[in-house]
């Protein structure tokens, strides 16, 4: 298990809900098939503020680690799916050039389409939603993130995983981290050691990705979490968990 090294009790945290008709967050343990996970991993939190403030690819991991920052997420949808399938084009380097004698246009060989075109079928999130809540220990960077949260700026377009599921950020708020959060009551994620099943209880579980670092090729996953989760208006049950609470919401951060 990895969660968040932060001692969050009385840290500034900032909550805002992201939502959009479609979401896609690729299953990093498949390979044809295009499934999703439903809950919107930790990792994909992080790029979705970094994309907001303009951060550069793979600059923003440390700002994200385990030691300087805490997120929880909690759904705020039904999380149900559905597969669509779709036609897909290579677009690895060499597929994609530049027509000669036409500006601003790129194309992609004809026999390379006529061999590599392939059907997919995408698995999607319907009508997703989770609320977020962002401690971070680099307060210039929290303060930047409020800045844009509360004016509705974002650098680029927020999306939830894939670019084309673009997104809406709602419902900003910021608030201070307490103790005392109700166990019987989690909306967030929760570490699978923590969870106990309820009769009646929907409950669901999930490994993701949930650090990253630099290296020589881009970047590479250096901690997974695994965890229980339930649909919105749902709450999941853990005695023992770290809970805290933010505003009238328990949560767990990761």
């Amino acid at each position: 298990m990895v969660t968040t090294d932060m001692d969050v009790s009385g840290r500034e945290c900032l909550s805002f809900t992201v939502e959009g008709p479609w979401a896609h967050f690729r299953r990093i343990d498949t390979t044809t098939e295009k499934l999703t996970y439903r809950v919107m991993p930790r990792t994909t939190v992080a790029g979705l503020i970094a994309a907001i403030l303009g951060e550069p690819r793979d600059s923003y991991y440390e700002t994200f680690a385990q030691d300087s920052s805490a997120i929880a997420i909690s759904p705020e949808c039904a999380l149900e799916t559905q597969s669509i399938p779709q036609l897909t084009l290579p677009t690895k380097a060499g597929n994609i050039m530049t027509a000669e004698g036409v500006s601003g246009k790129s194309v992609i060989d004809p026999e390379v389409i006529a061999t590599e075109r392939k059907r997919r079928t995408f698995e999607y999130v319907v009508d997703a939603a989770y609320r977020i809540d962002v401690v971070l220990d680099d307060t210039e960077t929290f303060e930047q993130l409020r800045d844009f949260l509360e004016s509705g700026r974002s650098t680029y377009t927020p999306a939830l995983g894939k670019t084309e599921c673009l997104a809406s950020i709602t419902d900003v708020s910021q608030s201070t981290v307490s103790e005392g959060g109700d166990s019987e009551a989690i909306s967030s994620t929760v570490p699978e050691q923590y969870v106990v099943p309820e009769p009646g209880t929907p409950l669901r579980m999930e490994r993701t990705p949930a650090y990253m670092s630099a290296d020589e090729t881009g970047r590479k996953t250096t901690g997974f979490v695994s965890y229980g989760y339930a649909p919105a208006d749902e709450t999941l049950t853990a005695p023992d968990a770290p809970v805290m609470n933010i505003g009238d919401r328990s949560v767990c951060f990761l």
